[in-house]
């Protein structure tokens, strides 16, 4: 595989450079950008490295406007804004290298602690509205401060529970609608946040960051944000002409002044809020009772700081240089940063610029906060870096922010509604700045296309289990993609792919087919050998050096190299367990030490040592130990972060009519050590759930017997099961296996049809992700193919699919750049 990532291809492969970055892991992604953890060869650090969608750096003017605004927001030089290293454009690809942070991000706190304590939230609050006053100052505007954008370091030693740290700037959504290369269905912004100013397509500056700071505010402190609708549009209505709610009446342990300052925090007209992000910041703080930083005694509890203020940076006690993390300038968990993937705060000027016209951004389904979570009591002190001197009335106008009236006032008067915002004009309204977005109003109804990836701060209802039964969806036949088979003979299960890109390997019940990549579309069969029991699922390891096929209570261990040699017997041994038969699918730890195999027969997960079996020889000393799974488990996944495994059980009652299944929710790392005590939360997931895939935050998971396709929250799952599920998706007859392509923009699942339904056919589904996240119509069409087809296998280029037809006897290939 070539070193340098192919041009124009859309398609980035691990392991391939950009501008001397190479690339590890996709850790985040959105419309038109992707992010990756990526190391920085000259400097051998570690780098949050943004790709904007190939097609920008098409655009002269984008292109330009895109360089000179990276360089400006590099230029602000803040403790709590992300810093951006290098942007440039390299291998006709734009790009923007950030700060690799190590921490989460206020989104996935919200989803799993619910409600911040006051002094917590207080302390989040403070250090965004820092950053956000320093950006201001420069010029830049950010346009989409939500909790997702609000990174967390938990370890940056100054004896503070989180250091803060505001990302998405750089690339100008200014600058999107100047040159005229905003997408249909794209909103930029998110609606729970946006101010009225924003959603109209008036002219914005620091004042409308505000806004969307004080709605965040809203939601730390209540679990929920201050407009939440079932309906985008709903949102916006809300958003233009109602009165900000009573958060007080939601959380009764908070003093009633809070409310006056998110009243006018939250004012429609810009001219009747605070007039800097840190004047109301400061107001918050004392509603709640707590002393403004600065204002306290030496070694005040409130702050936590020596006397003499808050240490500067750099010196002792200050934040330290943040170590590498999974998680970076866009958030995977929780998958709200990925909506703002490509996303970054317009440059000097733009504040002066009235956007071309609002886009739109699809809405999807919301993830809940957890039910009853209550106040926690105890949390290290806290304190941001800097902050403006206390005891001040009101801070000093801002260049930009003329016509403020003072701050400091308990509450302002809102100034009479003009015309355009009465009731109807805001019908109109909304119909026109959505109409104008060239289809937003169908993105605003789950119709659109969204951010892709992420999200996770709009709002729509929740998602619903299926149940069982027959729910198969029409979809249109793509005779235009292209697609090739090869007969491989026998009942091909299982295809997988080698790391090199030029072998797969396929198993057939009782032998495995190594199939060679050539020329053509599909591969031709290279060699067979013979593997007893090799009949249901395989996997490669992490190093590429061995195949793990599952057979029996375990799994046949097969030499990769050898086996690519064409030699009969590439075995190198079998992993055995007590534990009964069975075996389905076969999982492998990242660093290549451990793998798990799923026994269908026994209820059962057998662990193995498997670097012990190649260095020992292979015996029962290799059985780690197992976990019980109640029901018959069968698929398996490993999250992107290598810290969990997920595992999809069947019902294990046989009855005339299909039960509920479970998928589950194993820590790898404990299941290493101490399988029995590994299990970490347990949720329902449809009728006979097969095979799932875990991506960023998002896991999804293929319901044969309701003939959907399902997502859920990654956090959710693991802290609030049962309200976990974020969206699902009806896709054919009792599909089986499933695939994400084109960095997981689109998801092959294979529609068996075991059950001859009428009307239905054996067919590949294509789905869009980021419409089925957004509630609209995820499924783009159907592929033709053999009989019964199972399983995927993804090149590791990225550009063919094969597909394994079991009642055909065939492998079809798919070619991914011909997919809608």
């Amino acid at each position: 595989m070539s070193e340098e990532y192919p041009s124009g291809s859309g398609e980035f492969a691990m392991g391939s450079q950009i501008a001397g970055y190479r690339l590890e892991e996709q850790i985040g992604r959105g419309g038109m950008a992707v992010v990756y953890r990526a190391l920085d060869i000259r400097l051998d650090r570690h780098v949050a490295l943004k790709i904007l969608a190939p097609g920008l750096a098409l655009d002269d003017a984008f292109r330009q406007r895109f360089i000179r605004e990276s360089r400006a927001a590099a230029a602000v030089d803040h403790p709590h804004i992300i810093p951006v290293f290098e942007a440039g454009e390299a291998n006709d690809v734009l790009f923007i290298a950030m700060r690799y942070v190590n921490g989460g991000d206020v989104r996935t706190l919200l989803d799993a602690d619910g409600p911040l304590p006051a002094v917590r939230a207080a302390d989040i609050i403070t250090q965004v509205a820092s950053a956000l006053d320093a950006a201001h100052s420069h010029g830049l505007v950010h346009r989409d401060v939500k909790p997702g954008n609000m990174l967390l370091d938990s370890t940056s030693g100054s004896g503070r529970q989180d250091h803060v740290y505001l990302s998405d700037f750089g690339l100008s959504k200014q600058s999107l609608s100047v040159t005229g290369l905003t997408s249909t269905g794209q909103f930029l912004g998110t609606l729970d946040y946006v101010a009225p100013e924003q959603i109209e397509g008036r002219p914005v500056d620091g004042r409308t960051d505000l806004y969307a700071l004080a709605c965040a505010s809203f939601e730390m402190l209540c679990g929920a944000p201050p407009f939440r609708r079932d309906q985008g549009l709903a949102v916006v209505w809300a958003q233009l002409s109602e009165a900000p709610p009573s958060l007080c009446a939601r959380r009764a342990d908070l003093p009633a002044a809070v409310d006056t300052v998110l009243a006018k925090a939250m004012a429609k007209a810009p001219a009747d809020r605070y007039p800097a992000c840190l004047a109301f910041a400061a107001a918050l703080r004392e509603a709640l009772g707590l002393l403004v930083p600065g204002s306290a005694g030496p070694g005040s509890p409130e702050t936590g700081w020596p006397a003499g203020g808050p240490p500067a940076a750099g010196a002792p006690g200050s934040s330290p240089e943040p170590r590498a993390h999974p998680l970076t300038e866009i958030s995977t968990p929780g998958r709200a940063a990925g909506a703002g993937a490509g996303d970054m705060a317009a440059a000097a000027g733009a504040a002066a610029e009235p956007p071309a016209g609002p886009p739109t951004e699809a809405i999807r389904i919301s993830r809940p906060t957890r039910p009853g979570q209550g106040e926690r009591t105890s949390y290290p002190p806290s304190g941001p870096a800097s902050y403006p001197p206390s005891g001040q009335a009101g801070y000093p106008q801002s260049a930009g922010y003329g016509g403020y009236p003072p701050s400091g006032q308990a509450g302002y008067p809102q100034r009479r509604r003009p015309w355009w915002r009465s009731p109807a004009a805001v019908i109109i309204a909304c119909v026109v700045v959505l109409g104008a977005a060239g289809g937003a109003f169908a993105a605003l109804h789950g119709g659109g296309g969204g951010g892709g990836g992420g999200g996770g701060d709009s709002t729509t209802t929740a998602a619903v289990l299926p149940g069982c039964g027959t729910a198969v969806a029409s979809a249109p036949a793509l005779p235009k993609v292209r697609t090739a088979k090869v007969s491989v003979g026998g009942n091909p299960f299982t295809v997988q792919a080698a790391p090199d890109g030029n072998y797969s390997f396929v198993t057939l019940g009782n032998s495995i087919a190594v199939l060679k990549t050539g020329a053509s579309l599909a591969p031709t069969v290279f060699s067979t050998f013979s593997a007893p029991g090799a009949k249901r699922g395989e996997a490669i390891s992490p190093n590429g050096k061995y195949l793990l096929a599952a057979a029996g209570s375990g799994a046949i261990v097969i030499n990769v190299a050898v086996a690519e040699q064409g030699s009969s017997s590439p075995i190198t041994g079998t992993l055995t367990s007590p534990y009964g038969k069975g075996a389905v699918e076969v999982a492998i730890s990242p660093n290549d030490k451990f793998a798990f195999v799923t026994l269908q027969d026994s209820a059962d997960m057998v662990v193995f040592n498997l670097s012990s079996a190649l260095t020992n020889g292979f015996g029962p000393s290799d059985v780690v130990g197992r976990i019980k799974l109640g029901q018959q488990p069968v698929g398996m996944a490993i999250s992107p972060d290598g810290n969990w495994l997920y595992v999809t059980s069947m019902a294990r009652i046989k009855t005339p009519h299909p039960s509920e299944g479970t998928i589950t929710v194993i820590d790898l790392h404990r299941a290493e050590a101490k399988p029995s005590s590994a299990v970490t939360s347990v949720a329902t997931a449809g009728c006979s759930p097969v095979r799932v895939l875990a991506s960023g935050n998002d896991v999804w998971v293929t319901s044969r017997e309701s003939d959907t396709l399902l997502c859920f929250s990654a956090t959710s799952l693991r802290t609030s099961p049962a309200h976990s599920l974020i969206a699902r998706v009806n896709v054919g007859a009792a599909p089986l296996g499933a695939v994400m392509v084109r960095n997981g923009s689109r998801i092959l699942v294979a529609n068996s049809d075991l059950h001859n339904q009428p009307g239905a056919t054996s067919s590949i589904a294509v789905i869009s992700t980021s419409a089925a996240l957004a509630g609209g119509h995820a499924l783009l069409g159907l592929i033709a193919t053999g009989l019964v087809p199972r399983e995927f296998t993804l090149d590791p280029g990225g550009k063919t699919v094969l597909v394994t037809n079991s009642n055909s006897g065939s492998v079809q290939a798919i070619h991914v750049g011909s997919l809608p």
